[in-house]
């Protein structure tokens, strides 16, 4: 019989399950590769772990992840030196600076897009969600989809183009944009 978790460990498991989508995009932002945002993600929530027991849970637990992951990213970044492709660090921290800024609003974003996309046609959001959530290639939504390749991009570029018109619709209409 293995060992109950630790509340503590409970705790941050369920803080990093609510908080795992904002944390990611904040990485992804800062690295521009999903692959290594998802392995810093992953080296991010050890760290956490690691160090869960300094946490101040009157605190909000997104600002002391953020600081992790910057970390993570710097550590990444160093590794990585020979590449041409760095920021330098001040536009680094620019960027994590504005990442953290804006936030809010892309949240806002999200949860309109939620709501857009439920008033595509299923047909409509099942080629939506193939292509951007499920990351599937062309070919194989052309073979699930009996359609050519150009009307699928055509068909794809029209929904980004209504999704985007929902959007900035909703936003406008809540004095938000």
């Amino acid at each position: 019989m293995s060992p109950e978790p630790s509340p503590s460990t409970e705790q941050l498991v369920l803080l990093l399950t609510q908080h795992q989508e904002p944390l990611f995009r904040y990485i992804f932002s800062l690295v521009g590769s999903e692959a290594d945002a998802r392995d810093i993600l992953q080296e991010t929530s050890l760290s956490l772990y690691r160090t869960f027991d300094q946490y101040d849970a009157s605190r909000p637990f997104l600002p002391w992840a953020y600081r992790f992951a910057y970390l993570k990213v710097q550590k990444h970044r160093e590794k990585k030196t020979r590449s041409q492709l760095l920021f330098s660090e001040d536009v680094m921290d620019l960027l994590a600076q504005e990442r953290e800024r804006v936030e809010p609003e892309l949240d806002q974003r999200l949860q309109l897009l939620d709501g857009c996309l439920s008033k595509l046609t299923a047909h409509d959001r099942e080629l939506v969600t193939s292509r951007y959530a499920m990351r599937q290639s062309a070919e194989e939504m052309m073979k699930r989809f009996p359609i050519s390749r150009r009307t699928l991009f055509r068909k794809l570029e029209l929904l980004r183009q209504r999704l985007h018109e929902c959007v900035t619709s909703q936003l406008q209409s809540d004095g938000l944009s």
